[in-house]
Parts: C-alpha cells; sequence; structure tokens
C-alpha cells in the first residue's frame, strides 16, 4: 500500500472529518472513496473518448433518424 501526503486547508479538513464522522468511517477511507469516484469517472471518458473518436456521426445520425421514424 502507498502513502500521499495530503496538502489541504483547515476548514476542508474539518469538513472532511466531519464526514468521515458521519459516515462512521476514517477521513483516509473518505479520501480513498473520493479518488475511486474520480478515477472512475476519469477512465470513462478516456474510453467514452476513444470509442467516439473511431465513431462515424453521420452512421450515427443516420441510426438515431431510422429509430425515430419507427415510432
Amino acid at each position: 500500500m502507498a502513502t500521499i501526503t495530503y496538502r489541504t486547508t483547515d476548514q476542508k479538513r474539518d469538513k472532511l472529518a466531519q464526514m468521515a464522522k458521519e459516515q462512521n468511517v476514517s477521513v483516509n477511507k473518505v479520501l480513498d472513496e473520493l479518488v475511486t469516484i474520480a478515477l472512475t469517472e476519469r477512465d470513462s471518458y478516456l474510453r467514452f473518448s476513444a470509442r467516439a473518436s473511431r465513431g462515424d456521426a453521420n452512421k450515427a445520425l443516420e441510426i438515431l433518424q431510422a429509430r425515430s421514424t419507427d415510432d
């Protein structure tokens, strides 16, 4: 397991401590969960961007238009 030193303001530290207390977990756990969310969102964005770069916008619009006329 790695260790990261994180510097922040006293106000943010206090808010993190309050959040941890409300969730009955450690501040470390709160930060770990927040980092996990941020990394998951980044991974999703990168996957979406990679797929979008291989896509064909005109073909996608044709598919959407064809489906909208099916209703």
